[in-house]
Formats: structure tokens, sequence, C-alpha cells
């Protein structure tokens, strides 16, 4: 190995170890953030205040979103990297807004996912989507909110508002199937089959679980097609 590449793994290690670091330190400043705003009017207005009665009352929302939350933070971790992930996680939103501005970040400076150059873009990218919705929300709120509402409730336009992530994610997934179709079709396949047994309402219920699912049958079948040389991907 030349001193060029040890070099080049030395800052490679570094930039994720920083990373790392960053991202703890921040997540944590958040959650403590986070939590100090109930807890800090409930201290004002003397408000009689129960942790454990909370945690209680928190149990049926974390056994259904913390499959959710692992479910995403593990499909979404290839695309977003590490600082993507931090950075998102914390300002929220990711699957509506967080994960187009990267795919589309990525994809005009052309760099793949899950490469250096991809992370970077996607920590830039995170970043700059965080601070022009915090913009967009200020002057919603503080300008434009009172006489925007009523527009985007017209019954005219209201059905196209209702549907803006499925238009995302689907402008966003029809590329990614159709680049490799042979690695697509068994999700794809699988996932609609799901559907239409369970339903649209059952669907939902079930969601992250058959995320989870479908991800291990996924690479499953990655795997079985990289064994037997049937993947289309020069070395």
């Amino acid at each position: 190995m030349s001193e060029k590449q040890t070099q080049k793994e030395q800052q490679t290690w570094a930039f994720h170890r920083n990373i790392n670091s960053l991202g703890i330190v921040t997540t944590l400043i958040a959650l403590i953030s986070m939590f100090m705003v109930p807890l800090g009017l409930a201290w004002y207005f003397d408000i009689d205040f129960s942790i454990g009665n909370a945690l209680l009352a928190s149990t049926s929302l974390l056994a259904i979103y913390f499959p959710m939350a692992v479910a995403e933070n593990i499909s979404f971790y290839s695309v977003l990297g590490a600082g993507g992930m931090y950075l998102g996680s914390i300002t929220g939103n990711i699957l509506n807004l967080k994960l187009p501005v990267v795919v589309s970040a990525q994809k005009i400076v052309g760099v793949e996912p899950g490469t250096e150059e991809g992370d970077v873009v996607s920590i830039i990218a995170v970043g700059v989507s965080s601070l022009v919705t915090v913009v967009i929300l200020f002057l919603g709120m503080a300008l434009i909110g009172t006489w925007l509402v009523p527009i985007l409730n017209h019954p005219v336009v209201k059905p196209g508002f209702d549907n803006v992530t499925p238009a995302l994610l689907g402008a966003i997934a029809i590329p990614q199937f159709l680049s490799d179709k042979k690695l697509s079709i068994t999700p794809v396949a699988l996932v609609l089959l799901i559907l239409l047994i369970l339903g649209a309402d059952g669907y939902g219920s079930y969601q992250s679980y058959i995320l989870l699912g479908v991800m291990a049958v996924s690479v499953s079948v990655a795997y079985i097609l990289y064994r037997n040389n049937l993947l289309d991907y020069e070395e």
C-alpha cells in the first residue's frame, strides 16, 4: 500500500470520527433542548408532572414508531450517510424533504450515494434545506400564513398538496427501479403483493415491519444474484 493511499485512509477515518463525535454531541444538545421546553413549562406554571406517567403514556407510541424509526434509519443511511443522518434526524422531515433534496443534489453533482463525496454532498444539501425550511416557515407564519392557508385548502388545489409526498417519492423511486431492474423487481413485486393482500389500511398499520422484511429480502436477492454473477456491475 502506497503512502498516498495510507494518508487518504487516515483522512477518511478522521472525517468519519469527527462526524460521529459532532453528531453525538449535537444530538444530545438537541434532545436536552427539546425536553427542556415541556419540563420548563411544567415547572413555571407549577404543573403536577410525573415522569412515570409520561413514560407509561408513551409506551403505545414507542411500540408504533420505534420499529419505523429503526427501519427508516437503516434504509436512509445508505443515501444520507452519517453526517446527513445526524443532521436530518435533528431537523426532521427526512422522508418528505431531506431525502429528495439529497438524491437530487447527488445527481446534480454527479456523485454516488455511499461514497465519501456523496456523504459530503449529503451534509451540505441537508444543511441548506434545513436553513431554507426555517426561513420559509418563518415567512409563512409571520407574513403570508393568513392568506396562504385558504389558498392551499381550496378544493381545486388541495388534492394536489395532499399528494405531494407520493409524487416526490415516485419521482425518486422510478429512476432507481429502472436503473437496475434485476434488483428492483423482487421488492416491488413483494410490496405490491402485500398491498393487495392487506389493503391500504392494513398496509399502513404494518408498514414499518413490512419495510424491514422487504429490506431483508432485497439484500438476500442481491447476494444471490451477486454470487451467481447475474449482476451487470463492472469491477
